[in-house]
């Protein structure tokens, strides 16, 4: 009876129920390999079928990380009802939060990209994107003056938070709320790098 009604869904609604599947799988083991056979054990669907609708498993992991993606900018999304500090920090630790509810889909993303997968490759510049104007506009509205140094100094944190996140979960050697810690606090330590130093010579 299940798989009758099973096979009245719609191709989009079928994708739909698979990528849900992938979502309590990693929901449940956020640590856990992502794999065609346990998505497929959770959706209630033959590994052949996962295949049907994604084409390849390559597909289907890139399916995956961009829904992913689409949830950690949602999340990241500035609260206009905060003040602008606050704004910022609770941003950059709900981008922190998103990412450790699925950190082996987010280091997928990073190693897939740096070993030059077009596809992913886009969608993690375009993630970047995203994530580094919604940052530098917070800064901004701290009333801290985006100058060229102070947004080369925002773009260059954005690099050691992906660092620093990957390195952690490849081994934990901290607790997950030191890490959020750790993170939000960086970005206060490389902006205070950008202020004038009185003892410089000028043009130096």
């Amino acid at each position: 009876m299940t798989q009758t009604s099973s096979a009245r869904l719609r191709p989009d609604e079928r994708r739909a129920q698979i990528l849900e599947a992938a979502r309590r799988v990693l929901l449940a083991d956020p640590h856990r390999e992502l794999t065609v056979e346990l998505v497929a054990a959770e959706a209630k669907v033959s590994p052949a079928l996962l295949f049907h609708y994604f084409g390849s498993k390559k597909k289907f992991q890139y399916a995956v990380i961009e829904e992913a993606a689409a949830e950690i900018l949602l999340r990241t999304a500035p609260d206009q009802s905060l003040p602008p500090a606050e704004q910022l920090r609770s941003g950059i630790r709900a981008f922190v939060r998103a990412v450790l509810e699925a950190p082996q889909l987010y280091r997928a993303t990073l190693l897939m990209s740096a070993a030059g997968d077009p596809d992913v490759r886009k969608l993690h510049s375009d993630l970047r994107g995203v994530f580094s104007t919604w940052v530098i506009g917070a800064v901004r509205e701290t009333g801290v003056d985006v100058t060229p140094v102070v947004e080369l100094a925002c773009l260059g944190w954005q690099g050691y938070v992906e660092q620093t996140l990957l390195l952690w979960i490849e081994d934990a050697t901290i607790s997950a709320a030191d890490l959020e810690h750790l993170i939000e606090r960086s970005l206060d330590a490389i902006l205070s790098t950008t202020h004038p130093d009185p003892d410089r010579p000028s043009g130096a």
